[in-house]
C-alpha cells in the first residue's frame, strides 16, 4: 500500500464516519488498522492528531517520511 493509497483509504472512512469522527480520529482509527505498530508509537504522544486535528499535517508529515518503513515490513498490504 502506497502512502497515497492510505490517504485514499482515510477519506473513505471519514466520509462514511464524518458524523461521529472527527479527521483526526478517522487518520488514526486507520492507521491503528493497517500500521498498529507505528500507532502505538504515534499514541499520546505530540505527533497524536486523534485528540487534536491541529496535530494532522504533524502527523501525515511524519507518516509520509515513514512510509517506505511500512512497505518494506509489509510488501503485500493492499486496500
Amino acid at each position: 500500500m502506497t502512502y497515497e493509497e492510505f490517504l485514499e483509504k482515510v477519506e473513505r472512512s471519514y466520509d462514511d464516519h464524518s458524523f461521529e469522527w472527527r479527521y483526526g480520529q478517522t487518520l488514526m482509527n486507520v492507521l491503528s488498522e493497517i500500521w498498529p505498530d507505528k500507532y502505538r508509537q504515534l499514541t499520546y504522544t505530540y505527533n497524536d492528531c486523534f485528540y487534536d486535528d491541529r496535530m494532522i499535517e504533524k502527523t501525515k508529515t511524519i507518516l509520509k517520511n515513514e512510509w517506505i518503513d511500512f512497505n518494506v515490513n509489509n510488501p503485500k498490504t493492499t486496500l
